[in-house]
């Protein structure tokens, strides 16, 4: 039995776009867990949707709530539905193993079929976590295991973690380096990893290896080898003055390290539909402080014709 909760969204966004209404439907897979195995679909006024964009949160967005974000309302102007998924309740995810994008697989297949979405226009991607969770379901499609047989078109990324080796590498070794929000992310990393996969990177690295979606230690980037067909499009912020002075840290420690390299080495693998936009002076949280890591270095109009393009 599903639950589901249904609001019509009488734009909030005519200051950006079309004006094109919305219907927002919470769909909670299991009725008494609101946080988990459940989604928001954003559904365009429109008799026939053309593809799906899908973004897996770690709770799903308030509604009731202005965003100065855009993207869903763009792609409802142009007629896709945009989902929002919780497909663990592990806390951070990043698809560790295949529970999540199983899980992921069953909710895409649900909404496409009752919507009657063409199979081939599916895209995913998302900002840090969400995005490295879009390529690990990507990973888990192009290595045969989506039941379905569901295949991401492309793959938007926002500054998303790669390499999870590297990742727990320098949570371990430069914890004592950072401060404010690296500080608790290495706290949170030095725990979560070694919970997850029974030891540290350090001690046996082939778990985080073999997980990660990109390694800069294997051969041909590991992983990545599966997404030399694939178009992806990479926003990164390197401000490195910003992470010196406000967290610590080094290139080695922030998100481009592993970007960059996972955009080279597809490249070099042949794959021309990879790209790779550096920011710069654009990255600021909801109060307006500096932050690279933010959704704001996303040009929206940009990636939403990127999707249309990979799309059609």
């Amino acid at each position: 039995m599903f639950i589901n909760r249904i609001f019509l969204l009488l734009p909030l966004f005519t200051a950006f776009s079309t004006n094109a209404q919305v219907q927002f439907e919470y769909v909670f897979r299991n009725p008494q867990d609101s946080s988990y195995n459940c989604y928001l679909k954003v559904i365009p006024d429109t008799d026939s949707i053309k593809g799906l964009i899908v973004r897996d949160f770690s709770s799903l967005p308030n509604t009731t709530r202005k965003s100065p974000f855009r993207l869903m309302q763009l792609a409802a102007d142009e007629g896709m539905m945009t989902i929002y998924t919780v497909t663990s309740n592990y806390f951070p995810e990043l698809y560790y193993d295949d529970k999540g994008p199983t899980l992921l697989d069953d909710i895409i297949k649900e909404v496409m079929e009752k919507h009657k979405i063409p199979k081939e226009n599916l895209i995913l991607g998302g900002i840090s976590s969400s995005g490295t969770r879009a390529l690990r379901y990507a990973q888990y499609c192009l290595s045969g295991k989506s039941k379905y047989g569901n295949q991401p078109k492309g793959i938007f990324l926002v500054d998303s973690p790669l390499d999870l080796e590297r990742f727990c590498l320098s949570a371990a070794k430069h914890i004592d380096n950072f401060s404010d929000g690296m500080l608790e992310e290495a706290l949170m990393m030095n725990k979560a990893f070694p919970e997850k996969f029974g030891v540290t990177a350090s001690h046996n690295p082939k778990p985080y290896r073999d997980n990660s979606v990109f390694s800069h230690t294997l051969p041909k980037g590991g992983n990545a080898v599966l997404f030399k067909n694939t178009p992806i499009i990479i926003f990164h912020e390197p401000d490195i003055n910003w992470w010196i002075e406000e967290r610590g840290a080094s290139y080695y420690d922030i998100n481009s390290y592993d970007l960059a390299a996972f955009a080279n080495t597809l490249a070099q693998q042949g794959n021309s539909k990879v790209e790779l936009i550096t920011t710069s002076e654009k990255g600021f949280d909801r109060q307006g402080n500096r932050k690279p890591h933010s959704w704001t270095i996303v040009d929206e109009p940009y990636l939403m014709q990127w999707i249309l393009r990979t799309l059609w």
